[in-house]
């Protein structure tokens, strides 16, 4: 076998200059199901029995073909009741709608309007999509930042990218913002990020109708217990979406999404008694987190931030040692010193500060006066 010649050697390829400028997203998936999930805001319930009978059912002909969307497509636009001239693109979960919207309309150059903290996919596809990534801040209160948002809106943009609510903080969008923001600047793009609004919050779906530019994006991770599966929805003006369907892969969900999709939407009284519960354990955390002397933000999603100064990341590994995993904000800006807990059910939740109680204490005991955070 011939060798190489070293004064040829192949040179590592380098990357285009968008994918150099990425600030890499690790996602620390490995090992966690014996765990209580309570890091990624999934489902700890799971999805509704019909959705797994469903699975079980696939046959080797439907695994074998390529995925058809017909009946999935159909039964989320029902689900979402979208009217003349509106439509819907389904997506490997909202993360690639984001990516979708990001190369379809956004240039080279042009800005892209995010908050600050944020989901770290927004400013990723918008960089690689090759945009000027502007920053609104997010007050110390982690309240939603509307008067700044405006003047950056004003100020011009390609595309202003929310989550609705907003992921880390919980907060929903102000009502009123997008419609107005929409029918002031025509020739500017807005994607409403709806992940969680299934727990709270008002969905910009009424807005719709005469405002193609305007996109909501749905996903079926959350509400529905679909996270394993990448279902995820892209709904608006038929023509805008149009643009989307021509540039996308045709088999970009696989096959189970599809058949799970119908099955999850039929089961409404499954999700309505999920979100319930959510709501429920929700209002529980946060009691409990208040009375261990822990400060708090409101959220209309199934996470809570809650703020334990410099003891974060001790008390995240001791959650840990103890079968319970919790997501780490605390590494500097407004979140500096917190902890993003998921909402899991009644019962979790209940072991969960059960847990924090202990950790709390004994921390508390080790420190001179034996003070708690």
């Amino acid at each position: 076998m011939k060798r190489p010649d070293p004064a040829r050697a192949a040179v590592p390829p380098e990357p285009v200059p968008e994918v150099a400028r990425l600030r890499p997203y690790t996602v620390p998936a490995a090992g966690r199901r014996p765990f209580l999930r309570l890091d990624f805001n999934e489902n700890t319930a799971g999805p509704s029995p019909r959705v797994v009978a469903r699975l079980r059912s696939l046959t080797a002909e439907e695994i074998g073909c390529y995925p058809d969307e017909t009946e999935a497509r159909a039964a989320v636009a029902r689900h979402f009741g979208l009217g003349e001239g509106q439509d819907v693109v389904l997506t490997s979960g909202v993360d690639e709608a984001i990516r979708l919207v990001c190369d379809c309309f956004v240039r080279a150059g042009e800005a892209v309007i995010i908050l600050d903290p944020g989901y770290a996919m927004y400013r990723f596809y918008a960089t690689l999509a090759g945009a000027d990534v502007l920053e609104v801040a997010i007050g110390p209160d982690l309240s939603f930042p509307e008067p700044a948002v405006l003047r950056a809106v004003a100020a011009g943009c390609r595309l202003l990218i929310l989550g609705n609510p907003h992921n880390p903080t919980g907060t929903p969008v102000p009502e009123g913002l997008v419609a107005d923001l929409a029918d002031r600047c025509p020739r500017t793009l807005f994607l409403l990020d709806e992940a969680y609004v299934e727990f709270g919050g008002t969905s910009a779906l009424c807005l719709l109708p005469g405002r193609p530019n305007l996109l909501v994006a749905r996903t079926f991770s959350k509400a529905y217990g679909l996270a394993g599966l990448r279902a995820g929805a892209l709904l608006g003006d038929r023509g805008t979406l149009s643009w989307i369907a021509r540039m996308r892969s045709p088999y970009a969900v696989n096959g189970a999404a599809l058949a799970a999709l119908p099955a999850a939407l039929d089961d409404a009284d499954y999700v309505r008694r999920h979100v319930a519960d959510v709501r429920a354990a929700r209002a529980l955390l946060e009691e409990g987190l208040r009375r261990l002397g822990l400060t708090t933000f409101p959220s209309a999603a199934n996470f809570l931030l809650a703020r334990f100064g410099d003891r974060a990341p001790a008390v995240r590994e001791a959650l840990r040692e103890r079968g319970i995993l919790v997501r780490d904000r605390s590494d500097g800006g407004v979140l500096r010193g917190t902890l993003r807990i998921g909402v899991g059910t009644l019962a979790q939740t209940a072991r969960f500060l059960k847990v924090l109680e202990s950790i709390l204490a004994d921390d508390g005991r080790r420190r001179p006066g034996g003070e708690r955070p």
